[in-house]
């Protein structure tokens, strides 16, 4: 299973406009050129999957599939041990194969929801969510390769436990609220990176990083 971060953050290392405001917010604040926005979706199609923590659903509500193209078929998958996501999240609209990490503990309830709806429960742990035991399981399901766009905690989280393999990170022109969510958050350990691409987008500029 190969994993990449994909993400975009201010140059103080913010990825949204402040606590609770949506990450897609910040491409309309800072009129976001096309061309950084089709390269995003370009990367995101080298992936098997676009994967993004339950926080990042609660608050953003995305759907995940603006890198859609004929031929191409959008894949999305989150992490929801206890059922918070609402019923009514685009995540579940059916507009895409949807994948969602649950565990022992997650509701029975909320396990007959996904079946009705056609999404994929991925059992990933007993107590809380394994995430190499996730990323097992999508593998197991035909997925080789993730592309994480967060949010912190876990792109920290996936860093931590040494299951990164490439970041792809977008130097927005901008310093956010210090108080926003962080790019690496929680238990994020310390990680040399080797720099294998830097491409300028006007005032933007993307990195590629291999994780060392």
């Amino acid at each position: 299973m190969r994993v990449a971060l994909l993400s975009a953050a201010s140059i103080n290392g913010m990825i949204t406009g402040g606590r609770g405001r949506r990450g897609h917010e910040l491409e309309s604040f800072l009129g976001t050129p096309r061309e950084v926005v089709a390269h995003k979706a370009e990367i995101r199609r080298r992936h098997g999957a676009i994967l993004v923590g339950t926080g990042t659903v609660l608050v953003d509500d995305p759907t995940l599939t603006s890198h859609a193209v004929p031929g191409f078929r959008c894949v999305r998958a989150t992490l929801d041990r206890t059922g918070r996501i609402p019923r009514t999240a685009r995540f579940f609209d059916g507009s895409a194969r949807t994948l969602v990490g649950t565990c022992d503990e997650t509701p029975r309830e909320y396990l007959d929801f996904l079946a009705e709806r056609g999404v994929e429960a991925v059992p990933s742990g007993e107590e809380g969510i394994d995430l190499a035991a996730f990323l097992a399981g999508l593998k197991e399901r035909g997925i080789t390769s993730v592309a994480c766009e967060g949010g912190g905690v876990l792109h920290g989280a996936l860093l931590e436990q040494g299951l990164v393999e490439r970041i792809y990170l977008l130097v927005l022109p901008a310093v956010l609220d210090a108080g926003s969510v962080k790019l690496f958050d929680g238990t994020a350990a310390a990680a040399r990176l080797r720099l294998e691409g830097v491409e300028r987008a006007g005032d933007y500029l993307w990195l590629e990083y291999a994780v060392i």
